[in-house]
C-alpha cells in the first residue's frame, strides 16, 4: 500500500509543479530554441528545466514516506542536488562541458567517497562473485598492488558519471528520456522488492521516481510542452545510478533496461572521437535520430524504444547471470545492426531525395 501511495503522490505532485516550472522556466530564460542545431527535433521555442519539477516531486515525497533518512538516501540526493543544480546553470546561463563533467565527477564522489555508496561486489559469467571491499588484500596488477577499495572507488565514479551523461544523451526526442528513465526505476523497484534483494526503503525511493517522471511525462510526452534539460536529465542519470548500487550492484539488470541510451552513448564518443570531433559536441547520429530519419514519427520512435527497454528489462528480472551476459551480448548485436542498417537506409533515402 505504502509503494502504490508513493507512486500515486509523486505523479501528482509532480503533475501540479510542471505548469509551474514552465512559467519560471520562460521567466528566466531557460528555454531550448528551435533551428539553431540540426540535432533539434522541435520546430518552437520550449521551456526545459523540467526536472526540477521531478526532483521536488522526488524529495518531497521520499521525506514524506521514507520511515528513515538513512545515510544512504542522504548521499543520494546531496549527489543529485548537485548535478540538478549545475544542469540547471547550464540551462540558463550554458556551461563549458568540461566544467558540467568536473561538477559530475565531484556529485558522484560526494556519494561514493564521502557515503560509502559503492560498488562492492561484481559478479562474473559464472556466477562467481568478485569482492572489491577494502577489506579484500590488494590485487595484484603488474608489479603494482592495487586496493580493491580503490578499485571500487574508481569503477563507481565512472558508473554514476557515465549513466549520469546516458541519460543526457538521450534526451533528444519528445518523451524519451523521462519515459526510459521511469522504466528503469520501475525495474529497479521490482528488483528491490523481489526475495532475493528484499530492500523497501530503495523499493519506496524507486517507486516514488517512477511516480515522479510518469507525472512529469503528462507534459513532456509529444507534443512537449516542456523539456527536461541538463538538469533533469543529470538528475535522473545520477538517482538511477545510485539505485543500481543499492539494489546489491545489480549493474547487469540497469545495463540491460537502459542498453539503449548506454550503447548510443558510448556509440556517439566513438563516433565524435573518430572523424575528430569533441566527444562533447552535439550531432544527428543518434538511435532515435536514425528512427526519425528513416520515417518514423517522434511517437513511434519513443515508443519502440520503450518496448526494447521494457523487454531487456523483464529480461533481466528473471535471467541468471550467465543469462543476463547473453541478453546484454544479444542486445549489443541487435544495436549495432540495427544502427548499421538505419545508417545505410538514411544515405539511400537522402541520395534519392
Amino acid at each position: 500500500m505504502m509503494y502504490w501511495a508513493a507512486l500515486v503522490l509523486s505523479l501528482i505532485v509532480a503533475a501540479i509543479l510542471v505548469p509551474i516550472v514552465i512559467r519560471y522556466a520562460t521567466q528566466f530564460g531557460a528555454i531550448d530554441h528551435a533551428g539553431r542545431e540540426e540535432r533539434k527535433i522541435h520546430k518552437h521555442a520550449v521551456p526545459r528545466a523540467g526536472g526540477v519539477a521531478i526532483y521536488l516531486s522526488f524529495v518531497l515525497v521520499c521525506l514524506v514516506l521514507l520511515p528513515k533518512i538513512t545515510q544512504n538516501f542522504i548521499g543520494l540526493l546531496l549527489a543529485g542536488t548537485i548535478v540538478l543544480l549545475v544542469g540547471l546553470y547550464d540551462d540558463v546561463k550554458g556551461l563549458s562541458p568540461w566544467i558540467k563533467l568536473c561538477f559530475q565527477i565531484l556529485a558522484a564522489a560526494v556519494a561514493v567517497v564521502g557515503f560509502g555508496i559503492s560498488i562492492d561486489t561484481i559478479t562474473n559469467p559464472f556466477g562467481q562473485a568478485i569482492s572489491l571491499s577494502s577489506k579484500v588484500p590488494p590485487l595484484a596488477i603488474g608489479p603494482f598492488q592495487v586496493g580493491a577499495g580503490l578499485i571500487a572507488t574508481v569503477l563507481s565514479i565512472i558508473w554514476l558519471v557515465g549513466i549520469t551523461n546516458t541519460i543526457n544523451l538521450l534526451d533528444g526526442l519528445d518523451g524519451l528520456s523521462g519515459g526510459v528513465s521511469a522504466i528503469a526505476a520501475f525495474i529497479v523497484f521490482l528488483l528491490a522488492i523481489s526475495p532475493s534483494v528484499n530492500q523497501p526503503d530503495t523499493a519506496l525511493i524507486a517507486i516514488t521516481l517512477t511516480g515522479a517522471s510518469l507525472g512529469y511525462l503528462v507534459y513532456n510526452f509529444y507534443p512537449a510542452k516542456i523539456f527536461n534539460g541538463d538538469s533533469g536529465a543529470y538528475f535522473l542519470g545520477m538517482t538511477l545510478g545510485i539505485l543500481a548500487i543499492f539494489s546489491g550492484a545489480k549493474l547487469a539488470t540497469a545495463a540491460l533496461v537502459l542498453g539503449v541510451p548506454i550503447f548510443d552513448a558510448i556509440w556517439a564518443f566513438i563516433r565524435r572521437i573518430a572523424t575528430g570531433r569533441s566527444p562533447f559536441s552535439a550531432d544527428r547520429g543518434h538511435f532515435h535520430h536514425l528512427l526519425i530519419d528513416v520515417g518514423l514519427s517522434q511517437r513511434q520512435a519513443v515508443l519502440l524504444i520503450y518496448a526494447i527497454s521494457i523487454t531487456f528489462g523483464l529480461i533481466a528480472l528473471i535471467a541468471n547471470t550467465g543469462q543476463k551476459v547473453i541478453a546484454i551480448a544479444t542486445l549489443i548485436f541487435l544495436m549495432v545492426t540495427s544502427v548499421v542498417f538505419l545508417t545505410l537506409l538514411r544515405r539511400r533515402k537522402n541520395t534519392s531525395s
